[in-house]
Parts: structure tokens; C-alpha cells; sequence
């Protein structure tokens, strides 16, 4: 009696591996342009939303360097930050809020980090936890930033985002998550309206890889990455935004920073944005 709903699942998952296979290795751009074409850019014209996840000790290291050449180029980002980082280190939390830069809630330990919470994971907590997490970073920005984040951003989101957040973000009267990825999420790249009234805005992908999310992990850290260059990777970048230039889509990324300050990639992101007749903006901006 199983074997057929069984039969069925492989069938289709091996279907859906011959077709990441085939587009990757075929006509990756054409799929990225015709997928990302369907979006409601909620912008009208090109926009882009640059983001950073601070997960590690490292990142808060190349901290101060990523708030310098953010500022040389006059572009603000977003910061999913850790409750317990904050604690740890409120100064240069309270100067990236004093630039402008928009702070996304992170949770408080970040479960599945080997600081704090390395034998946890975050869809694998009970819904109590779950919002402890939540809220206990939000109380730690509240008391020690300063300000009351709107968004969210589930620590390694993609497999391990719960659809049990939204309830609890819309409790805090959050506005956003931004926990999945736009290749497996609705809304083809752009932001859409979840539950709950909370509106998911899906991290990007790339021209040359549409059905992966545009990190610095995936492209250049995994066992096998993507590109594994850090020339390929900010010309895959540049090339990218061409795209969403000369469409007028909306697209958005995050990176961790120790990553992208090394080697001078954060210059050359910045600069091609800077030189883009492209609109940088914050997921804030949503909802103004």
C-alpha cells in the first residue's frame, strides 16, 4: 500500500533534482529574469535592500570596518543581530542605530550557534521557547538601543523557519520576517503578504544561480560552493544588478560580514551599487 505514494515522492524529488540540474547548467539567467519578472515590485522602479546577519564573534569584529565603508558610500543596511550580542557589545549596536542602519531581530541566542545555543535548533523548540527567543531579543534592543524592531529574520532560516512565528511576531506588532528564500517562496523575489499580517520579504538569488540564495556561504564557504572566487562572486553580484536595473525589480540579499569585508568585496558591492541607477533602501521603508 506504500509503495506507490512513496514511488510518487522520489519520482518527484528527482524531478525537481533533473530540473535545478538542467536550469543551472542550461539558461540560469533567462529562468532568473522570466521568474523574477512575475513579482509586484512594490517599488515601481529598480530597489534593492542590502542586509547583514551577525551570528558569529567574527562579525562583530569587522563591525566597526563594515560601518566605516557603509558611511564612505552614504547606503544604510540591515542588521539581524542576536540579543546576546547586543548585551555583549552595545556600543557599536548603538552606532549602527545612530547611522541610520535598521536593526532586525535575530532571536536572543540564535539556536544552532556555538556560542550560546549549539545543540538547539530553532523549528525544533517548543512554541514557549520560540517566543522567548523573540521576545527576549526584542526587550534587549528595546532597553538597550533604544528602538523596537519591526522585523524578524529566524536564525538559518530556509529549513529551519517555523511557520509558528508569525503568530507571535504579530503579537509583538512586528511588521516583517524575512526567514525564507525567493526561489521556494511565493511572491517571485518580492514582498508579500504571509498571516497574520505579517509580510515575508524573501532573501535573493542571482542571475547565474536562481534557485539558491546569493550568500557568501553558499557561494563561496560550503564544502562545494557555487563560485568559490571572490572575483566570480562580485561579478555574479554586479551582473545581477544590471538585471534588476534594467527590469525594475526588487531584489534584496544578506551576507555575513566577516565574509564580505575580506578582499575588499564590500567596497566593490557598495560601489556598484552606488553607480547603479538603483534605489537602496531598508525594509522599513515598506511601511512608511
Amino acid at each position: 500500500m506504500i509503495w506507490g505514494p512513496l514511488l510518487r515522492t522520489y519520482k518527484n524529488r528527482y524531478a525537481a533534482f533533473l530540473a535545478r540540474t538542467v536550469i543551472h547548467k542550461t539558461a540560469p539567467a533567462d529562468f532568473f529574469l522570466k521568474f523574477m519578472s512575475k513579482q509586484k515590485n512594490p517599488f515601481g522602479t529598480a530597489a534593492y535592500v542590502l542586509t547583514f546577519d551577525f551570528d558569529f564573534e567574527k562579525d562583530i569584529e569587522a563591525f566597526p570596518y563594515l560601518l566605516d565603508v557603509l558611511k564612505k558610500h552614504n547606503i544604510q543596511a540591515g542588521f539581524a543581530v542576536i540579543g546576546k550580542f547586543v548585551e555583549k557589545y552595545p556600543d557599536i549596536h548603538k552606532r549602527a542605530v545612530d547611522a541610520g542602519h535598521e536593526i532586525i531581530n535575530h532571536s536572543y541566542t540564535h539556536p544552532d550557534n556555538p556560542h550560546w545555543a549549539p545543540d538547539r535548533y530553532f523549528n525544533k523548540l517548543p512554541y514557549t521557547e520560540q517566543k522567548d527567543e523573540i521576545e527576549k531579543a526584542h526587550e534587549i534592543c528595546h532597553k538597550i538601543l533604544g528602538i523596537d524592531p519591526i522585523g524578524f529574520r529566524t536564525p538559518h532560516y530556509g529549513n529551519l523557519h517555523t511557520e509558528s512565528v508569525y503568530p507571535i511576531l504579530a503579537e509583538l506588532g512586528y511588521k516583517y520576517s524575512s526567514s525564507t528564500a525567493a526561489c521556494g517562496y511565493k511572491g517571485f523575489g518580492a514582498p508579500s503578504m504571509h498571516s497574520h499580517g505579517i509580510m515575508e520579504i524573501p532573501t535573493g538569488c542571482s542571475l547565474n544561480f536562481p534557485l539558491a540564495i546569493f550568500d557568501s556561504w553558499n557561494m563561496l564557504r560550503k564544502k562545494k560552493p557555487f563560485l568559490g572566487d571572490d572575483a566570480k562572486f562580485v561579478q555574479e553580484f554586479q551582473k545581477t544588478i544590471q538585471v534588476i536595473v534594467e527590469n525594475k525589480l526588487f531584489l534584496t540579499h544578506y551576507f555575513d560580514p566577516y565574509d564580505v569585508i575580506k578582499n575588499g568585496k564590500i567596497d566593490i558591492i557598495l560601489e556598484t551599487l552606488q553607480q547603479s541607477n538603483i534605489s537602496t533602501i531598508l525594509y522599513r521603508d515598506l511601511f512608511n
